[in-house]
């Protein structure tokens, strides 16, 4: 993995985010991909435990950073409100000048912070202490904070009362079960209501049908 960051073997791919409302397209989720020199694609949900385990986290993130500066410009200049989502690591939100290295790639990019938004796992619910000023101060730079997967791992009510989250991301495991009859299909309305209560937006994972 190390040297696939050396030798440029990661990429970056643009999911489309839809407004369900409209059908435009009002933004995209940036995601690595890893394509190996004789073809092989490695899959995220390998490597990037890896980077977890073995502290290249911040190694990708800047990776992400570069390549969203170096691809996206014309993408902010033909459309100004166009929403950029990136992942980040818990470690990555809370290290030393996350939101300056942010600013400075919105700056870059010509696009303006309210054009990215920072996507965090629940793990983050771990480090309330030190996520809290950091997400406080994205915030107040223009940046939206969406939790990620929600549902799946440290979720808690109580939580969502001690971090101010702009965004919620349903997990697509709750989005698949919608209108199957499942038991699992009647969480994805309470989440809807909570978030509404909330004042936080949504958005729903894994729709493809």
């Amino acid at each position: 993995l190390k040297q696939a960051i050396k030798q440029g073997e990661l990429s970056v791919a643009y999911q489309p985010v839809v407004e369900l409302a409209s059908g435009r397209w009002v933004g995209a989720e940036a995601l690595m991909r890893w394509h190996r020199p004789r073809g092989e694609s490695i899959s995220p949900d390998i490597f990037i435990p890896i980077a977890e385990e073995s502290g290249l986290m911040p190694a990708l993130g800047e990776h992400l950073l570069r390549t969203i500066e170096r691809e996206t410009t014309p993408l902010f200049t033909r459309y100004p409100d166009f929403q950029l989502a990136l992942n980040f690591s818990a470690e990555d939100l809370c290290a030393s000048g996350f939101p300056a290295r942010l600013k400075l790639a919105s700056d870059r990019t010509g696009a303006k912070p309210r054009n990215l938004h920072v996507e965090v796992t629940e793990r983050v619910f771990m480090h309330l202490d030190d996520a809290a000023p950091i997400i406080a101060s994205l915030q107040g730079i223009g940046i939206s904070v969406v939790i990620d997967d929600f549902g799946t791992g440290y979720s808690s009510l109580s939580y969502l009362t001690h971090l101010q989250f702009d965004w919620l991301k349903i997990d697509k495991s709750f989005v698949g079960t919608v209108e199957t009859g499942a038991v699992t299909s009647k969480i994805v309305d309470h989440i809807i209501a909570m978030s509404k209560s909330l004042g936080i937006q949504m958005i729903a994972e894994g729709v493809e049908t």
